[in-house]
């Protein structure tokens, strides 16, 4: 079961300088597709007399929402290596621009391949790699009874207490752990002597 992925936990960015053109590559922590369009047009305000922009993301826990762009750039020598920059670390949620000054000096595709590639690696290199985990919030209803041993159980698995709705019956809302959901409740059921309630 997937229930953890890999990002960066901020932007970050580098500058290299390949045959006297200049690549500055900054990488960002997305979540959807505003906020890379976003990303993207702020890039291109900042350097707006750069002449391309490719750029690559890589969204979701599945990660087969992706897309890479040459900007202008001659096809296949800009996005896909910065896409393969993002996946040699398996990392999602994260885009990559690497925006391009001419220094008047063609590279060719191969050289252009390699100058993305090692912009995009670099930057990455400089961002702080986490890992995120994929929770799902469980809702629990039981008898003031058991509240210090289910309080316990809670403390001893780190699981987060997300709301305490408690009336006259303890009601707390958990983020649990993808993984951990099945196990939690089995020994939620056992330490209340099957009287806890789930609810939907």
């Amino acid at each position: 079961m997937v229930d953890s992925f890999l990002t960066i936990k901020a932007p970050s960015s580098a500058e290299i300088k390949i045959t006297k053109s200049k690549f500055i590559s900054q990488a960002f922590p997305v979540n959807n597709h505003s906020e890379i369009t976003e990303f993207i047009n702020e890039v291109k305000k900042k350097y707006y007399d750069a002449s391309h922009h490719p750029y690559a993301y890589r969204l979701g826990i599945d990660k087969n929402d992706f897309k890479f762009s040459d900007d202008g750039e001659p096809s296949g020598s800009s996005g896909k290596p910065i896409l393969e920059s993002i996946d040699k670390l398996d990392l999602t949620d994260v885009m990559v621009i690497v925006t391009r000054y001419f220094g008047g000096t063609k590279l060719g595709v191969g050289g252009l391949r390699r100058a993305m590639s090692e912009a995009a690696d670099l930057c990455l290199s400089k961002a702080e790699i986490i890992e995120k985990l994929i929770t799902e919030k469980v809702k629990i209803e039981f008898d003031y009874t058991f509240m210090n041993l289910v309080m316990n159980l809670i403390e001893s698995e780190n699981i987060k207490l997300s709301e305490n709705k408690s009336d006259e019956k303890c009601k707390l809302i958990l983020e649990v752990r993808l993984s951990k959901i099945e196990k939690l409740k089995t020994e939620l059921v056992s330490l209340t002597n099957g009287s806890i309630k789930f609810i939907n």
